[in-house]
């Protein structure tokens, strides 16, 4: 910290009168310091709550059901799990994404869980009924898609064979099934799994 006060200062005044006057300063000053430190400590937490809102907010655009993926107990299990890629825990890297306030990375999780679910009970119902492979559809002639084909559609993205504005319709149509609980296996909104 700067100093204001020179030696020539300590040898015209002596060390006693520098002494009182900081002290006076201090005992002067500190009111308005104090007031100066509430407000900030009151802005940064009100920055820290519209930071969080906006991210649930566009988690919400992303993922509406986000909030029942994270209530889910297996979310937090595979979240204890390793990243490939990273080879990092899921939960370290979502923590940072979070503390990022980055809504985009932090949905990555959300949808990786959701195929991974997906593909484990697609898996176990094709062990269960292998010879099925026409598209289902609800009373009302909605289609209601699997998790294989779920993980098929990523597989497809990741290798570049979906435009940008094919998977956006995808995103949109996948969101809305799952909003109206037409994933077979998946979750409805309340996090509730689907029986379908």
């Amino acid at each position: 910290m700067a100093s204001y006060l020179t030696l020539e200062d300590e040898r015209n005044f002596g060390p006693e009168l520098l002494d009182v006057a900081t002290r006076a300063a201090r005992h002067a000053l500190a009111p308005e310091l104090q007031r100066l430190h509430n407000e900030t400590q009151a802005l940064q937490e009100q920055l820290g709550e519209q930071a969080h809102k906006n991210l649930e907010q566009a988690l919400d655009r992303l993922v509406p059901n986000w909030r029942a993926i994270n209530a889910d107990e297996r979310f937090h299990q595979w979240l204890g799990g390793i990243h490939e890629p990273s080879g990092r825990l899921r939960q370290e890297l979502l923590n940072n994404a979070a503390a990022s306030n980055d809504a985009r990375r932090l949905s990555m999780f959300f949808r990786e869980f959701l195929a991974a679910a997906n593909q484990a009970t697609a898996t176990r119902a094709s062990q269960r009924n292998p010879r099925r492979t026409r598209a289902r559809t609800t009373a009302s002639g909605e289609r209601i898609y699997d998790r294989s084909e779920i993980t098929r559609m990523w597989e497809r993205r990741r290798q570049g064979r979906i435009n940008d504005a094919d998977w956006a319709r995808w995103e949109a149509e996948l969101c809305r099934a799952s909003a109206e609980g037409r994933i077979a296996g998946g979750l409805d909104q309340d996090g509730i799994p689907v029986s379908r």
